[in-house]
């Protein structure tokens, strides 16, 4: 049920941002950073560790999404937390409610920290699990000029 390839997700604020493009969705976050030595560490501000990045995933053949809540605050009263759903992950469901109707398809499911995307599609895939840009939004338009 986890989906172990995107990138870990900021849990703070990675502020994720969609864009839609033909029959796929794209998806942008801010990444954790696993060299994050810490504020108070004493490294110099030219260390990894500080460095802001973002990953670019995309869905593709998408049926339909949600983008939105429930917040982390709010996802353990949800129907997906119900599911095994957890915070700050990507998970792929195979069996859900939302899937008796539409053959082939998977849940794709990435819980954010102020928002949840949920999206029915037939496939996902991470195009850049590495964007030199703290913003998701220039992740997204650096994603959609590649592709």
């Amino acid at each position: 049920m986890n989906w172990n390839e995107p990138p870990i997700m900021e849990s703070g604020a990675p502020l994720p941002e969609i864009l839609e493009r033909e029959n796929s969705l794209l998806c942008a976050y801010i990444c954790s950073n696993p060299d994050f030595v810490g504020w108070d560490s004493g490294a110099p501000p030219d260390h990894p560790g500080f460095e802001e990045y973002c990953a670019v995933i995309e869905f593709e053949d998408v049926q339909s999404y949600k983008f939105g809540t429930p917040s982390d605050e709010e996802l353990f009263e949800h129907p997906l937390y119900k599911l095994g759903i957890d915070y700050y992950g990507f998970y792929k469901l195979n069996v859900s409610p939302e899937l008796v109707l539409i053959a082939g398809c998977s849940l794709w499911v990435a819980t954010f920290h102020d928002e949840t995307l949920q999206v029915i599609a037939k496939g996902a895939r991470v195009v850049s699990a590495r964007v030199g840009v703290s913003s998701p939004k220039e992740a997204l338009v650096h994603a959609s000029t590649k592709a």
